[in-house]
């Protein structure tokens, strides 16, 4: 891909589209170019037809406290300039926090899979980015948090109601009130998190169930990504799954493939 960017790096394997965090000497905080970048690459690969599934990772940063990073969250650092502005121009503000949410709103209603792989400490913003994520790949050691209530905060990009539907009231409330951390076992036994890869190999595993995702038929991925999302959105199941399933079985794929299964038992 020719676009340049700052804070993320794209590269294509085979009918892979990855986009990878690229900033590790600052712990891929999120910058105000992340989420723009993230969006332009999701933009190449949705019109790129050998593209059939984008990968998320990160070149991870270490912390002072030796801890392997995928991504710090928001740069705090710059937060006085939020504080004023929230402060005279809340409409703006306002606007602004919407504009960043509605990256991982693309991600939800995107055509093909969207898949994360976590193989670090995850926290914030970007971990609310993990959330909206069709599948979430995570190695033995990797961490995960809301911890935005440590600094007088709340989860800004969804990760409240992300979260909620997940793990029920109860968990919710106590991972997000008390910044409480996630380990892997954990992230896949309240199903945050898809499945766990060994930490050696990590990457050619997370690539290798993208390849299984990759040869799957891509109108039917879609309209099971649509009709997850809307129901939990509150479309009547019935009229979604039915309308849903008439698309499905006027694809040219459901005819050659079928073609194909009752060939192979003859």
């Amino acid at each position: 891909m020719e676009n340049e960017f700052t804070r993320i790096k794209t590269e294509k394997y085979g009918s892979i589209g990855r986009i990878v965090l690229n900033s590790p000497e600052t712990l891929n905080i999120i910058e105000k170019e992340t989420f723009p970048e993230i969006n332009e690459a999701l933009n190449t690969f949705e019109t790129d037809k050998e593209v059939k599934v984008v990968l998320i990772s990160a070149v991870c940063g270490v912390s002072g406290s030796k801890k392997k990073v995928f991504s710090a969250g928001v740069n705090l650092k710059k937060y006085d300039a939020k504080f004023e502005q929230a402060k005279v121009a809340p409409a703006r503000f306002k606007g602004e926090l919407k504009a960043s949410r509605s990256l991982i709103t693309k991600i939800e209603t995107y055509k093909k899979p969207v898949v994360i792989a976590i193989n670090g400490f995850i926290t914030g913003g970007f971990f609310e980015v993990a959330l909206g994520c069709d599948a979430v790949l995570v190695s033995e050691s990797a961490t995960m948090s809301l911890n935005e209530v440590n600094i007088g905060l709340i989860p800004g990009y969804g990760g409240i109601s992300r979260l909620l539907r997940l793990v029920g009231k109860n968990r919710a409330y106590d991972l997000i009130a008390n910044s409480r951390g996630i380990s892997s076992h954990e992230a896949l036994e309240l199903g945050i998190a898809t499945k766990i890869l060994e930490s050696k190999g990590f990457e050619s595993q997370a690539v290798d169930y993208c390849l299984e995702l990759a040869g799957k038929p891509v109108n039917s991925l879609f309209l099971v990504k649509r009709a997850i999302h809307g129901i939990l959105n509150g479309e009547n199941p019935e009229e979604l799954e039915t309308d849903s399933f008439l698309k499905a079985i006027n694809s040219d794929d459901a005819r050659e493939l079928i073609a194909g299964f009752l060939q192979k038992k003859d």
